[in-house]
């Protein structure tokens, strides 16, 4: 388990609901969202603003998972 409360990397990640990851801007955003009708342009513009940090590795991973699936459903 990371930081923020995910798991697992890739297509394996996942988190609790009440994890710390929850709480994070681009999370809520893109949690709201169904896949279908998610822009891969503003995830990939999302994972291109964020530093590659310890930090934001746990965001990271979840904003990669949700365009991998994305990509997945297109």
């Amino acid at each position: 388990m990371d930081p923020a409360g995910g798991n697992g990397n890739g297509l394996a990640w996942f988190a609790d609901p009440n994890a710390p990851i929850t709480d994070e801007t681009q999370y809520q955003f893109f949690s709201q969202k169904q896949i279908a009708g998610m822009d891969a342009a503003a995830i990939k513009g999302a994972i291109a603003g964020a530093k590659a940090s310890a930090e934001s590795a746990p965001l990271l991973n979840y904003l990669y998972w949700v365009l991998t699936l994305k990509l997945a459903s297109a």
